[in-house]
């Protein structure tokens, strides 16, 4: 198996007297086997106790969730799954049908007769006698082609199989095409072994036939994959002509075909799966658990994060109609404040971070102090406003009622603009409160008058404030 060199780029196989390779192998003997696969068993159950889902977030993560516990019961009963890959008509099922003996996997003529993933348990008498393939349950996995034209959900189905398979197969039936160095250099980046079959050997003469293997071996993939890797096969012979006599001395011509030549690609498979063995169904069982681990996070953030912010614009437009229907400036502001509070004691409940309303008190009048001049606006605009409000309602009365058309609209119009204000003011602090519960009550290190301020030109820059006032007058008016 080929590895990369993060450090120089160099992506040449490594040689079988590398001491690097002695090491990585001499690890990976019986007595580290099992020591490897307990220690991925520790960390897949640790993964799968960590995630802290709420029961919405487990519901909509049960694709990514039941993938981890498979990997669980992969690794209990000793799975490794052996993918074919490759171009359509190059025999990739008749490949696997001849390592298991009999047809279990579609061929045909037609382009493209593999649609959809297929699995087969391969059972094998030589397996008991690798040390590596003890107890191992041998699993053989049929793709579609990865050139179907318009083919895009075969493409990613394929790519989806490898990061599962432990072993590829990659086959090809000729000299290499471009687009197939292309696919084995991508499937190459999975890291995991991969031995490419030479198939269809019975279609050519035996010249050539040895020329393309070498050229195969020697030109094309000399970079990607070691030269022992590279193996020939016949999985389905081409029928030929055979002339029988039959016992009234008459002849006939029927067609027969040859026994399938796989038995070297059963020795290589067998030959790496035991030098690799158990340890290799671990390590690639922990690289997927880390893939899906990291695309369960990024998930269960999209969920909280669009949670998060239908709360807040909620919060806020409620805060800002309280605001702009309430005469009484003294009490508007008690309950604003009471609103935001209560809207981030909501958010620390969506992030799994409950917070008491004091802690959220404190952070209110924290980012209240960070926000600086809007807060300011906010509280001196609320008082006037509020004093201005209870003045119309005062004309009003002494008019005998004669001039409440116009104190409605000057009351509408000073109650608007307040609320608009508290919505803002409302808004940035949601936002606030959400990132510094996403970095687990920190503000990292940009810090909270950085982070304020960057929320609040974004609210401007995205004409959040508009919407957030168009919403507000029609919660109001309506």
């Amino acid at each position: 198996m080929a590895t990369l060199d993060p450090a120089t780029g160099d992506d040449s196989p490594l040689s079988p007297d590398d001491p690097e390779l002695a090491l990585i192998l001499e690890e990976l003997d019986d007595s580290k086997r099992d020591e490897i696969v307990d220690k991925a068993r520790e960390s897949l159950e640790e993964t799968l106790q960590g995630m802290k889902l709420t029961p919405a977030e487990e519901l909509a993560l049960g694709d990514e969730l039941r993938q981890l516990r498979e990997l669980g019961q992969k690794l209990e009963e000793n799975t490794v799954e052996i993918a074919a890959f490759g171009m359509v008509s190059r025999g990739k099922s008749s490949v696997l049908n001849a390592l298991l003996g009999h047809e279990v996997f579609k061929v045909g003529t037609t382009h493209g007769t593999t649609v959809s993933r297929t699995s087969q348990r391969w059972e094998h008498s030589a397996t008991s006698e690798h040390p590596g393939l003890e107890g191992a349950r041998l699993v053989l996995v049929d793709t579609p082609g990865i050139d179907e034209v318009g083919g895009e959900v075969r493409e990613t189905l394929a790519r989806e199989v490898a990061r599962h398979a432990d072993l590829i197969l990659f086959v090809v039936s000729s000299d290499m095409q471009r687009c197939e160095l292309e696919a084995l250099s991508q499937l190459r980046q999975v890291q995991k072994p991969i031995i490419l079959v030479f198939n269809q050997i019975d279609r050519y003469p035996e010249t050539d036939r040895d020329q393309i293997y070498e050229k195969i071996k020697d030109e094309r993939i000399r970079n990607l994959i070691r030269p022992e890797d590279v193996v020939m096969t016949a999985a389905r012979p081409d029928p030929f002509k055979v002339k029988l006599q039959l016992p009234d001395g008459t002849t006939t011509v029927q067609w027969e075909r040859p026994a399938p030549v796989i038995e070297p690609l059963k020795l290589r498979i067998l030959d790496v799966l035991e030098r690799e063995g158990k340890a290799l169904v671990a390590l690639n069982t922990l690289l997927l658990a880390g893939d899906l681990h990291e695309e369960i996070v990024a998930h269960k953030l999209r969920i909280r994060d669009d949670a998060a912010n239908r709360l807040i614009w909620n919060f806020a437009l409620a805060k800002g109609a309280a605001v702009a229907l309430n005469p009484i400036p003294i009490a508007d502001m008690a309950g604003g404040l009471a609103v935001d509070v209560g809207m981030i004691v909501a958010l620390s409940k969506v992030y799994g971070i409950p917070l008491t309303r004091k802690t959220a008190s404190s952070l209110v009048r924290d980012m209240m102090l960070a926000l600086g001049a809007l807060g300011a606006v906010e509280i001196v605009t609320r008082l006037v406003a509020g004093g201005v409000k209870s003045s119309l309602a005062g004309l009003s009365i002494l008019s005998g009622g004669l001039a409440i058309p116009l104190t409605a609209l000057g009351y509408g119009a000073i109650g608007l603009a307040q609320g608009g204000t508290a919505s803002t003011t409302s808004y940035v602090l949601g936002h606030g409160a959400k990132h510094y519960l996403k970095q687990g009550c920190q503000w990292g290190p940009r810090g909270i008058k950085t982070v304020i301020h960057q929320i609040l030109a974004e609210a401007k820059t995205d004409s959040v404030i508009d919407r957030l006032r168009d919403d507000l007058k029609r919660r109001v008016t309506g």
